[in-house]
Formats: C-alpha cells, sequence, structure tokens
C-alpha cells in the first residue's frame, strides 16, 4: 500500500512501475555506426538522445546495447504502438536528434515494432 502512494506521487516519465505492468510496445532498432567513429563517440551521441526521447508520450525505458565491433541495438519500450510510431516520425525532424544520428551508418538500420506479451523476473 505504501509502495502504491508513493509511485502515485512520482513526477512524469519516471519509470517507477515495473514495466511488465506497463509496457505494450517494444521498438527495436538495429544500427552500424559509421566508419571513423570511436566506440566511445558513438556512445555518447546515443546517450545524448536519451533527453530528447524522454519527453515522448509514451515513453517508458529505453536501453542501448553494444557489442563492441561496431553493432549496436537500440530497445524502446513504449505504452502503445501510436506513441511508437509517432515518436519515431517526429524524432527524425529534431536538429538534436539529427546530430546523434550522424554517426549511424543509414543503410545499416533495421527498425521493428512488437507487441510485448510476456515478461518474466526472478
Amino acid at each position: 500500500m505504501v509502495n502504491l502512494l508513493f509511485n502515485c506521487t512520482a513526477p512524469p516519465n519516471q519509470n517507477t512501475l515495473l514495466m511488465s505492468t506497463k509496457s505494450k510496445v517494444v521498438e527495436v532498432v538495429l544500427f552500424e555506426v559509421n566508419p571513423g567513429y570511436s566506440e566511445e563517440e558513438a556512445k555518447k551521441a546515443l546517450t545524448s538522445l536519451n533527453d530528447i526521447v524522454k519527453l515522448y508520450y509514451g515513453f517508458l525505458e529505453r536501453t542501448t546495447a553494444s557489442n563492441g565491433d561496431g553493432k549496436f541495438v537500440d530497445i524502446i519500450y513504449w505504452s502503445d504502438i501510436k506513441s511508437a510510431k509517432d515518436a519515431a516520425s517526429d524524432i527524425i525532424k529534431n536538429e538534436k536528434a539529427a546530430a546523434a544520428f550522424s554517426i549511424i551508418k543509414p543503410e545499416s538500420t533495421q527498425l521493428y515494432h512488437f507487441d510485448a506479451f510476456n515478461q518474466f523476473e526472478e
């Protein structure tokens, strides 16, 4: 009961509830970094997108990972498919996002949206 009270008072986008209780859509983006960028430059640019993505309606959580060989995966959890697709359409118009996206090899990008149906945590 106390935990529920604290969750109700949290500011928007603080993701205080477990993803399994909120997430409906999982966005997966696979991509490679353009030659000439170091792993650290790529990580810094991709992390800068957090300040932009978190402002979109329906955003829940974001995880970005690298295999250490120039390949990356970006996993974003959304409350619904409309929010995910609206954000994907709008973010490409954002100047700050465009600067971060410049490190990405465009022809390598693969974007998918999945309906979440299971989340298991022990």
